[in-house]
C-alpha cells in the first residue's frame, strides 16, 4: 500500500503585553532562548544565530530527534518570519509567525504550524504532534508574558 502523506495545520492567535519592536525578536532563534525554558537552537549558519532569511539552525527534542530549521521569511518592518523545518523520517513543518501592532502597548502575534508527515510513522504522530502544538501555543501568551513582566523565563514550560 503506497504512504499518502496526512497534513494538519494548527494556530494560535495570542495578546503580548509589549510593542511590536519588543516581542517580534522574540520569535527569533536566539530571541526565544530568552523566555522559552529549554529552547537550546544550534546556529550553523550564519555562526552567531542572526535571525535572516537562509539561517540554519538545529534543535533536539526528544523523542522526535534533531530538527534542521531554516528561516524562510525574516522581514521586521511587516512584523512577519517564517520557518521551514525538517525533522528526518518524520515530518516537515512551515511555521509563520505574524505580529500586529494594535498601538495600545501591546502586540497580537498570530503562530500557525502546518505538518506534513514523511512517512507512515510521522502519519501516526501527526495527531499527537498536532495537539502537543496547539496546547504548547496556547500556553505562549502566559509565559512570553511572564517573561516580559519579570525579564526571565518561567522555569517549567
Amino acid at each position: 500500500m503506497p504512504f499518502t502523506a496526512e497534513r494538519v495545520t494548527v494556530s494560535q492567535t495570542i495578546t503580548l503585553a509589549a510593542e511590536p519592536g519588543v516581542v517580534f525578536p522574540l520569535f527569533t532563534p536566539l530571541g526565544e532562548k530568552a523566555w522559552a525554558a529549554g529552547w537550546e537552537p544550534r546556529p550553523l549558519f550564519p555562526a552567531d544565530g542572526a535571525a535572516q532569511v537562509g539561517a540554519v539552525f538545529t534543535t533536539n527534542h526528544p523523542p522526535q530527534g534533531e530538527s534542521i530549521w531554516t528561516m524562510t521569511a525574516y522581514d521586521p518592518a511587516s512584523l512577519h518570519l517564517a520557518y521551514l523545518r525538517v525533522t528526518p523520517g518524520v515530518q516537515v513543518a512551515l511555521i509563520a509567525v505574524q505580529c500586529e501592532d494594535l498601538h495600545d502597548g501591546t502586540t497580537r502575534a498570530t503562530i500557525t504550524y502546518t505538518f506534513t508527515a514523511l512517512s507512515a510513522a510521522g502519519n501516526e504522530k501527526l495527531a499527537q504532534v498536532a495537539a502537543h502544538h496547539q496546547h504548547d501555543l496556547a500556553s505562549w501568551e502566559h509565559i512570553i508574558n511572564f517573561y516580559l513582566a519579570h525579564g526571565h523565563a518561567l522555569k517549567h514550560h
